[in-house]
C-alpha cells in the first residue's frame, strides 16, 4: 500500500469528522428552510463564492502553488516564506478586486442566470453580497493549508471545513431557537455567522504555519518569480476548472428555469441537498486521497524515483475504489430512506423526498469515478501538467451542456443529476488514459484486478441491501411508528438496521476475498504496522 493512501486513511478520519457535522448543518438546515424561495436564494447565493472556492482554494491554487513552494525550499526556509509571502499579498490583492467585480455586476447579472420574481432574485443579491467574502478567507486560507500539506501535517488543515459546520450549527443551536425571526431574517443572519467561520479558519490556518516558523515574509514583490509562475500554472488550470465551474453555473440554470416552470418542485433546493449527500464519500476519500497523493508524487519525483509513480498511482485508485464503490451502491439503493433519515420534519415532507430521490441515484453512479478524477488531476499536477486536465475539462463541459439540453424536458431537474454523472465517467476514462504522455503506463491490469475482486463483496452487499430496501424496510418502518416512534426516527432506526449488516457483510467479505485494502484497515484499527 503506498504511504500516500496509509496517510489519506489519517486524514479521512478528520473529514469525515467535517462531514458527519456537515450532515447536522444539512439536517437543519432542511428543518429550517425546507425547499421555498428562501431556501433557493440561499442555495444559489452560497454556490456562486463556492464556484470560485472550488476553483481557487481547493483546486488549482493550491496544487499549483505546492510544487514552486517544494522547489523553493530547496534553497532555504528562509526563501520558501519570502515566496508564500508574495503570493499572498499578491493574492489578497487580487481577490479585493475580484469581490468588487462581483459586486458591482450582481445587479445586473444574477437576475438573468436565477430568473423569477424580483424577490426571489433580489434575496439571491442580497445574500450573495454577504456570502462572497468567503472567497477571500477560503482561498486565502488554501496556501496556508498547503504550506502545511507540503510538510506532511495534514490535521490543522483537515480542521477548516470542520470549522466552517461549527458556524453553521452555532447559529442554528445558539441563535435560532431563541428567537422568533421571519426565514428571510434567519438566512441573512445566516450568512453573517458562515463568513464569521471563514474569517477564523483564516486565523487558525495563518497561526499553526507561522507557529512552526514557517510563516510568510509579506512584501508587495510581484515581480516575484513564483508569482507568474504559479499564474501560468493555473491558467490552464483556472481555464479547465473554470469549464467545470462554468457547468455548475449552466446546472443552476436549469434548476432555476425547472423550478421557474415547476413553483412546488423545489428543484434548485433538492439538487443541493443530493449533490451535498454524495459529497460525503468523495469529501471523505476523494479529497483525502488527492491531498495526501500530491506530496507523495512530488516527493518522488524530486529524488528521481519516477518509476514508483505508477505503484502510487495504483494503490492510492485502488484504496478510492474500495471504499467509494459500496458508498455509492449504498446511497444509490437507500436514495429515499437515506433522505428521510437527515432531512425529513419542519420544512421537509415526503414530496421534497421524492423530489431529491432520483437525482441522489443519479449522483451516487459518479462517487468512485469524481474521487479517481481528483487523485488523476493530482497526478497531471505533479508534473506541472495543467493543460491536458484543462483539454478534458473543457470537452466534459460541451458534453454535459449537450446532455442538459437533451435530458432536461423529459427529466427535468434529475436531468442534471445524470448528465453531471456522465460527463464525471468520462473524465475518468480520458484522464486515465492521458497519463502516458508523461512516460507513466496507467496500471490498467493491477486495476482492473482491484475492481475484480471488488465484485464479490459488492455484489453480497448490494443483495443484502436489495431484500432490505424492498421487503424489509417498509414492515420495519410501520413497526416502530407503531411503536411511537416519529417518522424521521424510524427512518433512522431502519437505516442504521440496513447499514451496520451491509458493512459487515462488504468488509467481512472483502477479508475472505484477501483483499489488500481491508488489511489496511484492519492494521490500522489493530495497531498493526
Amino acid at each position: 500500500m503506498s504511504q500516500a493512501a496509509k496517510r489519506s486513511f489519517a486524514l479521512s478520519f478528520y473529514t469525515l469528522l467535517s462531514r458527519i457535522l456537515g450532515l447536522f448543518r444539512d439536517h437543519f438546515m432542511a428543518v429550517s428552510f425546507g425547499t421555498g424561495m428562501v431556501a433557493s436564494a440561499f442555495s444559489v447565493a452560497y454556490r456562486l463564492p463556492n464556484m470560485f472556492r472550488n476553483l481557487l482554494a481547493e483546486g488549482t491554487l493550491s496544487q499549483s502553488f505546492m510544487p514552486l513552494y517544494s522547489q523553493f525550499g530547496k534553497e532555504g526556509e528562509e526563501a520558501a516564506r519570502r515566496m508564500s509571502g508574495a503570493v499572498l499579498s499578491f493574492l489578497f490583492v487580487v481577490l479585493a478586486a475580484l469581490v468588487a467585480l462581483v459586486f458591482t455586476f450582481s445587479p445586473w447579472a444574477l437576475p438573468i442566470i436565477v430568473g423569477g420574481s424580483l424577490e426571489y432574485s433580489g434575496l439571491v443579491i442580497e445574500f450573495t453580497y454577504i456570502l462572497f467574502f468567503l472567497i477571500v478567507t477560503s482561498s486565502l486560507s488554501s496556501i496556508y493549508m498547503a504550506i502545511s500539506n507540503v510538510k506532511n501535517r495534514f490535521f490543522v488543515p483537515s480542521l477548516s471545513p470542520i470549522i466552517l459546520n461549527l458556524s453553521y450549527l452555532t447559529i442554528f443551536l445558539g441563535v435560532f431557537p431563541f428567537v422568533d425571526w421571519d426565514m428571510v431574517t434567519k438566512a441573512r443572519v445566516l450568512c453573517f455567522g458562515i463568513v464569521s467561520g471563514g474569517v477564523i479558519q483564516l486565523i487558525v490556518q495563518a497561526r499553526y504555519v507561522s507557529g512552526n516558523g514557517e510563516g510568510p515574509i509579506f512584501s508587495w514583490n510581484y515581480k516575484h518569480p513564483a508569482i507568474s509562475k504559479i499564474f501560468r500554472l493555473m491558467l490552464p488550470a483556472a481555464i479547465g476548472g473554470g469549464f467545470y465551474q462554468l457547468g455548475l453555473l449552466v446546472d443552476i440554470f436549469w434548476a432555476n428555469w425547472v423550478q421557474n416552470n415547476h413553483p412546488g418542485l423545489g428543484a434548485v433546493v433538492s439538487l443541493d441537498y443530493s449533490q451535498r449527500l454524495v459529497q460525503l464519500p468523495t469529501g471523505i476519500i476523494g479529497v483525502a486521497l488527492a491531498t495526501t497523493t500530491l506530496p507523495a508524487l512530488l516527493g518522488a519525483l524530486r529524488e528521481n524515483r519516477q518509476s514508483e509513480v505508477p505503484g502510487e498511482m495504483l494503490g492510492v485508485l485502488g484504496f478510492a475504489s474500495f471504499l467509494t464503490a459500496p458508498a455509492a451502491l449504498g446511497i444509490g439503493i437507500l436514495a429515499s430512506p437515506i433522505l428521510d433519515s437527515i432531512y425529513y420534519g419542519g420544512k421537509w415532507d415526503h414530496i421534497a423526498t421524492q423530489t431529491a430521490a432520483l437525482p441522489l441515484i443519479f449522483y451516487s453512479v459518479a462517487v468512485p469515478f469524481y474521487s479517481m478524477n481528483k487523485v488523476l488531476i493530482s497526478t497531471f499536477y505533479a508534473f506541472q501538467d495543467t493543460t491536458t486536465p484543462l483539454l478534458v475539462q473543457a470537452f466534459t463541459f460541451c458534453l454535459n451542456v449537450i446532455l442538459n439540453y437533451l435530458l432536461v424536458p423529459y427529466l427535468e431537474h434529475s436531468a442534471i443529476a445524470l448528465s453531471s454523472a456522465v460527463s464525471t465517467l468520462v473524465t475518468w476514462s480520458v484522464l486515465s488514459s492521458s497519463v502516458k504522455k508523461h512516460s507513466i503506463h496507467f496500471p490498467w491490469r493491477g486495476f482492473v484486478g482491484t475492481v475484480l475482486r471488488l465484485l464479490g463483496p459488492l455484489f453480497l452487499m448490494g443483495g443484502f441491501l436489495v431484500v432490505f430496501r424492498f421487503l424489509v424496510h417498509p414492515t420495519a418502518l410501520s413497526f416502530f411508528e407503531d411503536k411511537g416512534f416519529s417518522y424521521a426516527n424510524s427512518s433512522r432506526i431502519c437505516l442504521i438496521l440496513a447499514i451496520l449488516p451491509a458493512a459487515t457483510i462488504f468488509f467481512g467479505s472483502s477479508l475472505l476475498f484477501g483483499l489488500e485494502e481491508i488489511r489496511l484497515i484492519t492494521g490500522k484499527i489493530f495497531r498493526k504496522r
